[in-house]
């Protein structure tokens, strides 16, 4: 595959630059046939340029992924083909990144591609939503499928907000300890610790061990600097090294608080999906099979893992789920009522809007658990400097006092 920047000249005579991947130089040339238009210029370049001119033009948000889908679907259902819908979405965004990811899907669709094909090749869309175009494509029903992918994306986008939300007063919290930490053992310890040395008193422990951790950040600050930096940068390292992400996505989901959210939204994720996808007439051991890679938790997903292979050797849906011990009573047994009854798709959704509920109070407890939590942390600080500081001045006044006495 190629990456080719060309100018074109239309039948009107007007010549516009434009780039695009394509299979060789002869997919460019029927391309442009079909248009009507003719080459002027093309430069073949190299592979890392192309990366270059997508970092530049930059990705696409999970809303604007919605906003495509909607968009798409709308078109779809009134009866106007593809290729109108992207042209119409590529002059009417404000957004550039948008405007480009539409000419370039217009393009593939008129070189032949299907547009689960041009959303791939575009590296721009989320797998789910390129299953559900595939369905969609595959089943004759893709405006419905555009639609439910948009409302999965809101859904989720949704779920993310609000964790989102729920950390934000912990983050601003525990940093504005760290920076007044800093700031007391940098600035304020040390003229404090030169006043203490020379007052004729023995320094309680708590002064000694807080003038010591003045001296350690003075002389090697910078290091701690580092040190918190590169935490978030390690975790993030961490998580993208197969080796590590089984074990930090196993230790998340069996987390006492933040796990509670962790096992809700997977398990939402999945009944969601599965409801979406089984409504379209995909077999349970496809969809079942497409669901496992989806899976965001490692933990999960190996869990869920064996459910094809189970379906395949004759075993119910309900002893599969029930054989992968990481679902619950109630769903294997809502599994089972609708697989017995022919009502799978509605005993999904209600599971989904289950998962989707615990997932919001999950949250609301998760910020409830934090907030005394925090309390507590700055109490504790609070109290040792209080002890640490005024301990010495306490000490030199009663022996100030005992020495009057004497007198």
């Amino acid at each position: 595959m190629a990456f080719i920047i060309y100018s074109a000249i239309s039948p009107e005579g007007t010549t516009a630059w434009r780039s695009g991947n394509y299979d060789s130089l002869d997919a460019l040339w029927q391309e442009l046939e079909r248009r009507g238009e003719r080459i002027d210029r093309f430069y073949e370049l190299p592979a890392f340029l192309e990366r270059l001119v997508e970092a530049l033009r930059g990705t696409i948000r999970p809303a604007q992924v919605v906003e495509i889908c909607n968009y798409l679907s709308l078109y779809v259902q009134g009866g106007l083909d593809l290729q109108t819908a992207l042209a119409d979405l590529a002059r009417g965004s404000r957004e550039g990144a948008v405007r480009g990811l539409a000419e370039r899907m217009r393009r593939d669709l008129m070189a032949g591609h299907s547009l689960s094909g041009a959303m791939e090749r575009s590296r721009q869309f989320p797998e789910v939503v390129l299953n559900m175009a595939q369905i969609g494509e595959g089943s004759g029903n893709l405006p419905t499928m555009l639609a439910d992918a948009a409302a999965y994306m809101e859904r989720i986008e949704e779920i993310k907000s609000t964790t989102k939300r729920a950390l934000i007063y912990p983050a601003f919290t525990l940093t504005m300890l760290l920076l007044t930490t800093v700031f007391w053992m940098l600035f304020v310890v040390p003229k404090l610790a030169a006043v203490y040395k020379s007052m004729d008193v023995e320094l309680p422990w708590p002064t000694r061990f807080l003038m010591a951790m003045s001296d350690a950040f003075a002389s090697g600050w910078t290091w701690g600097v580092l040190a918190l930096v590169s935490v978030p940068l390690l975790i993030s390292v961490a998580r993208r090294w197969r080796g590590l992400r089984p074990f930090i996505d196993r230790l998340a989901w069996d987390m006492p608080i933040f796990g509670n959210v962790v096992r809700n939204s997977q398990s939402a994720f999945f009944f969601q999906y599965f409801a979406l996808v089984y409504q379209a007439g995909v077999p349970v051991v496809e969809a079942v099979s497409g669901l496992v890679e989806t899976a965001q938790n490692r933990y999960f997903r190996a869990r869920i893992r064996r459910i094809p292979e189970y379906l395949r050797i004759g075993v119910t849906l309900r002893e599969a789920f029930q054989r992968c011990n990481v679902f619950q009573t109630l769903d294997v047994r809502m599994i089972g009522i609708g697989e017995q009854t022919g009502s799978l798709d509605a005993q999904l959704s209600k599971l989904a809007g289950i998962y989707m509920n615990r997932v919001r109070v999950a949250v609301e407890l998760l910020t409830k658990a934090i907030e005394p939590l925090l309390v507590l942390v700055m109490g504790v600080f609070f109290v040792f400097f209080v002890i640490a500081l005024l301990a010495p001045i306490y000490e030199l006044v009663a022996n100030m006092m005992s020495q009057i006495g004497a007198q």
